[in-house]
């Protein structure tokens, strides 16, 4: 770590591209399976967190998203597939949270935010992690939430265009957000932020189809990549359906041909 200046140095300049292509692959896109659930309590499909990280990892995930806890447990399950230590917290981390997720090994550190909920506390810890993460080599995530998850009249095409805008000025080199609109309309989102964009799968869908759909729909916007939980986890094959979404996101699959991996 930087102990003196708080200048980024050449060398960990560096140490965030090799880091980024932990996350992102050679293509520059990444699928992501968010992992963090358990943060409220045991979550189905999460109870064997080794077992669940084996499937996705065996289906292709360029990274997975979890608990410090968590990734504590799975890091020998994990290989070479990159690894997003989520900062998510009741208190703010900005004192721990970039050391942590260094001295742990992770390629990257994720933080919710809640831009329009006058929230502004969690902005400016945003911005703190932002400027210690980038002063180590750390690459940033932010997931950027219109106000709530609940408030879902506020889970627009605009707003998620300046939720994602400002966490990208606030420091964050990527972000995730949900999807909204048709993929025209959700492009401006994709031109509004300078940083990669990556779309949150949500709630749990009752056909997997839906998911590959969603999916195609984000690559199509030009998203660089999907970050989806349960409906990878809690799918009825998790690895199948990782390799699916693979074939959409780096394979550029029509949902028609990758849904074949998950009918079988």
């Amino acid at each position: 770590m930087n102990t003196g200046s708080t200048a980024p140095t050449a060398i960990d300049v560096e140490w965030q591209k090799r880091r980024m292509h932990h996350i992102f692959a050679t293509d520059g896109r990444a699928v992501i399976v968010a992992m963090d659930h358990g943060i409220k309590g045991v979550v189905p499909g999460l109870i064997d967190v080794r077992t669940a990280v084996r499937a996705v990892v065996s289906g292709g995930a360029d990274a997975v998203m979890t608990t410090l806890g968590m990734g504590r447990a799975v890091s020998a399950t994990l290989g070479r597939t990159g690894w997003i230590m989520t900062l998510d917290s009741e208190r703010s981390v900005a004192g721990y949270g970039v050391e942590a997720a260094i001295r742990q090994g992770a390629d990257a550190a994720e933080l919710k935010v809640f831009p329009g909920s006058n929230d502004d506390e969690k902005l400016g810890e945003l911005r703190e992690l932002a400027a210690q993460a980038h002063a180590v080599g750390l690459p940033l995530m932010a997931e950027a939430i219109p106000v709530s998850f609940t408030d879902t009249a506020a889970h627009t095409v605009e707003n998620f265009a300046t939720a994602s805008r400002i966490c990208a000025e606030a420091g964050a080199d990527f972000v995730k957000v949900p999807f909204a609109g048709t993929v025209d309309r959700y492009r401006t989102v994709i031109e509004a932020c300078f940083v990669p964009v990556l779309v949150l799968g949500g709630s749990l869908q009752t056909d997997p189809v839906s998911a590959l759909e969603l999916a195609a729909d984000a690559m199509a916007s030009g998203a660089r990549g999907v970050v989806f939980g349960r409906n990878v986890f809690q799918a009825p094959d998790p690895e199948r359906m990782v390799a699916a979404l693979c074939e959409v996101v780096h394979g550029g699959a029509a949902v028609s041909q990758a849904r074949r991996l998950i009918e079988h």
